[in-house]
Order: C-alpha cells, then sequence, then structure tokens
C-alpha cells in the first residue's frame, strides 16, 4: 500500500518553509542592498580619482589644489557633473540635504548604532545629480595634521534622500590629495588605525571613517 502525505502534513511543511522564508529573505535582501551600495561607493570613488586625474593633466600641474578642485564652486559644476539641483551653502541643508526641512520632507542621518546624529554638520556648495547622488564638496578644515596634503573633502549619499540615510551603509565622505588620491580620515590625522578602529568610529560618531572602513574590509559591508 503507498502511503502520501495527509493535507495536515503538508499544511504544516508550507508553514515551517513560510517562517523561514520570513526570517531569511529579509536578510538576503539586506546584503544584496549592501553590495549594491558598497560598488556605487567603490565607483564614486574611483569617478572622482578620475577627474581628478583629468584635471591634473588639463591644467598641467602636479598640485590639485591649482585645478578646479581648488574651488568647490568650479568643481561641483556642469562642467564635470550631470546636475539636477544645485544647493548653494546657506540652503543646502534644507533644500538638498533636508536635514532641515519639515514635515515629510525632512532627512535625518543616523549612525550605524542607531544613535547619534550624522547629519552634515557645516554648510557647504552642494549638487544633486542625475544618477541620484547628492554631493558636497568643501575646503579642508585647517586642523587636520595632514592639511597641506588636502586639498579638499567630499560627503555624498549614494541613493540621494532615500532611506537608509545611514553613514557607511549609504552616506559617506572621503578626502582628496593635492596628488588626486582618494583617501580616509586616518590619513589626514597620521593615524595607523586598524580595521576594527574605522568600523567603530564609523558605527558611533565619524562619517569619514567609513570609507577606510569599507575600502580596509574588500568592500564588503558585512560590519
Amino acid at each position: 500500500m503507498k502511503k502520501g502525505f495527509t493535507l495536515t502534513e503538508l499544511l504544516m511543511a508550507m508553514t515551517i518553509v513560510g517562517v523561514i522564508a520570513v526570517l531569511t529573505v529579509p536578510i538576503l535582501m539586506n546584503n544584496i542592498q549592501n553590495r549594491v551600495f558598497a560598488n556605487q561607493v567603490k565607483n564614486m570613488a574611483a569617478t572622482i580619482e578620475q577627474l581628478a586625474q583629468d584635471e591634473l593633466i588639463a591644467h598641467r600641474t602636479r598640485d590639485l589644489s591649482d585645478t578646479d578642485f581648488g574651488d568647490p564652486a568650479k568643481l561641483l559644476s556642469d562642467k564635470h557633473f550631470s546636475i539636477v539641483k544645485k544647493c548653494t551653502a546657506s540652503n543646502s541643508k534644507k533644500d538638498c540635504w533636508k536635514t532641515t526641512a519639515t514635515g515629510k520632507d525632512k532627512v535625518t542621518y543616523k549612525f550605524l548604532n542607531k544613535s547619534g546624529n550624522a547629519n552634515p554638520s557645516t554648510a557647504g556648495i552642494t549638487i544633486m545629480l542625475k544618477n541620484g547622488v547628492i554631493m558636497r564638496y568643501t575646503k579642508p578644515a585647517s586642523t587636520y595634521n595632514k592639511s597641506e596634503d588636502i586639498v579638499g573633502q567630499m560627503l555624498f549619499d549614494i541613493n540621494g534622500n532615500d532611506k537608509p540615510n545611514i553613514a557607511g551603509r549609504d552616506f559617506f565622505g572621503f578626502f582628496v590629495t593635492n596628488k588626486g588620491k582618494i583617501v580616509d580620515r586616518s590619513y589626514t590625522t597620521e593615524s595607523d588605525d586598524t580595521l576594527e578602529t574605522k568600523i567603530t568610529k564609523c558605527k558611533n560618531n565619524n562619517v569619514y571613517y567609513c570609507y577606510g572602513a569599507l575600502i580596509d574590509n574588500g568592500w564588503k559591508m558585512d560590519y
């Protein structure tokens, strides 16, 4: 006599499969999203580095400060980027980053530990690109140990105002040296920070460590 599954057994099996799917699908989707974010950050850095090298050649100089990278207004222009919106230093937080907007338009940036405020702390010329990136470029702070080597610092959100708006996921910052190299916060302070240190600082209080954490971690967002 052949035996088959009863309806109850089939329903139980389907329930178990459903529970497993509910538990695993969000994790899989999150991993896929993080891989996409990592590739976008990598492409962003490569684009800026290539632009820097093009500027050095075009201006026939070895110092990037003698190029459009020396002036945020010149760099963040239609000459270099496909811009759909441009915000001045006075309205960038409200109209581009939307961190000071009101109601449903308001955007709040968080750190990976889900606490604290990762919103851009200083104003600057900001542009929104056709591919959705929000980008701000400013002159470097004079307090950095390696400030003489830094021509500017860039803050960007690779998917604009869309969520998650979390430092180390879609929100990053890096520095550009006068030779056209992209570096992280540790370089500017001449600190020999480990991967673990960069991840900890990225998670808790400084978006400019997140780029270094991502590179040192092999472009994987598993932290």
